[in-house]
């Protein structure tokens, strides 16, 4: 039975069922497994139902998505310290979730006292190497962690690409409620559930690797991040699951992802029923239906009853059978170094020279990264009556519009004072 990590119901829908991988980030995908995704019918949190825990792999896969100093933190730290409070001590700031500690470094240079904590053991070593003087522990966030620090200890808690990976979020936000200074602010990034086009990914310097149309990172980012998030938010559902865990918004921004800023307040609306948020999570939900079934149309369209062969990333390549395979796309073999000798779902990986001895009709170019070279290689191997294709190519045949829902605008609760409420 599936459970509302928010408000702990089970009146829920589900709205996706499919397989999906751990890592979109890493070349190596790994094994493919089944997830569900859901709505709760009463306060309207997407969230996802995995066929078995997998947060410990943020320990011991060591979760990395970013080592570098990104010009994005720049506009993240003027975000964070628009209204901090200035004063005798230097400003103290806990991140939950530092990875490697690029951005926090950044508010270790201007003097902050830095504390944070940070599931992967090597991520942390890494993030202490930069700031010798910060607390930086190894582990899972605790309500028993935090309790280390005096009530109203931090000005700053920032959670950055976090909050969508954990099993309990609201309580994770109700333990640290407490912690934070009563002019302090919460500093939360998460991707928006309503514009799910993962750009934000792409490193400035790595543009003409990944040039590519809009749609493509629609259908990977679907699939993929609804595989590794448990939590899926909108701007107007994070307000309203903020405000009842104690937090009044002070500042929201949306670039794909939502940047909030919020304040300690007292809790409103504790009973979490948002049945507007319920219709247009639906909503959302139901098209992004719609146009995977129409992406999945067009690819039998192009590959069934071909005789079709692959290049790319074998495990990659595993993920996308499970959409191909119970679609009647039949594949004769898979071209990948990394594994030849063994089988993907039942498919042989050969070497690349070896995809023309299966006379294939098709080759189709199964890695979104370096797709480009990938079958500029296909077409030296293979005969001029084969074509090749890349992902982008192939889901490009169908025209589909990526909803925007630029025109929704939600207004905040009648009883949510637009002034923040600050503790006593």
């Amino acid at each position: 039975m599936l459970t509302c990590n928010i408000c702990s119901h089970t009146d829920v829908v589900v709205c996706v069922d499919s397989a999906g991988t751990w890592h979109c980030y890493e070349p190596s995908l790994g094994e493919t497994f089944p997830f569900k995704v859901a709505v709760c019918q009463r306060c309207g949190h997407v969230f996802g139902s995995w066929n078995e825990d997998r947060t410990h792999l943020y320990e011991d896969q060591e979760y990395v998505t970013c080592d570098d100093d990104l010009d994005l933190y720049s506009a993240w730290v003027s975000f964070v310290l628009t209204g901090v409070p200035q004063g005798r001590r230097p400003p103290r700031i806990l991140e939950i979730g530092f990875n490697r500690g690029a951005l926090l470094k950044r508010f270790y240079d201007l003097g902050f006292e830095c504390c944070g904590i940070e599931a992967g053991r090597r991520n942390t070593q890494a993030a202490r190497c930069k700031m010798p003087a910060a607390q930086l522990d190894a582990g899972m966030f605790s309500a028993e962690w935090i309790q280390q620090f005096e009530p109203g200890f931090f000005d700053v808690v920032m959670m950055t690409s976090v909050l969508e990976h954990l099993a309990e979020p609201a309580e994770v936000l109700r333990s640290v409620q407490p912690y934070l200074a009563p002019n302090g602010r919460l500093f939360i990034v998460v991707p928006d559930l309503s514009c799910y086009t993962p750009t934000y990914q792409i490193p400035p310097d790595s543009e003409a690797r990944y040039t590519c149309s809009q749609l493509k990172f629609f259908y990977r980012n679907l699939f993929l991040c609804y595989a590794q998030h448990i939590n899926h938010f909108s701007g107007p559902s994070l307000t309203r699951y903020l405000a009842a865990m104690g937090f009044q918004t002070v500042q929201v921004a949306t670039f794909g992802f939502i940047w909030v800023t919020a304040a300690p307040a007292h809790p409103v609306a504790p009973e979490l029923v948002y049945p507007d948020i319920v219709e247009y999570h639906m909503g959302l939900m139901n098209n992004y239906e719609r146009m995977l079934s129409d992406m999945r149309r067009a690819m039998v369209n192009r590959l069934a009853g071909r005789r079709l062969v692959c290049y790319g990333a074998g495990r990659e390549f595993g993920y996308f059978m499970d959409v191909f395979a119970p679609l009647g796309v039949n594949v004769l073999a898979v071209a990948d170094d990394a594994v030849v000798g063994e089988s993907v779902h039942d498919v042989p990986c050969v070497r690349p020279q070896e995809l023309a001895g299966y006379r294939p009709d098709v080759c189709l170019a199964t890695s979104f990264d370096y797709e480009n070279e990938i079958a500029a290689k296909a077409r030296r191997i293979l005969p001029d009556t084969a074509s090749v294709l890349t992902l982008t190519q192939l889901i490009s045949q169908y025209e589909i519009t990526i909803p925007r829902w630029t025109d929704y605008r939600l207004q905040p609760p009648a009883h949510c004072s637009a002034q923040v409420a600050t503790r006593h």
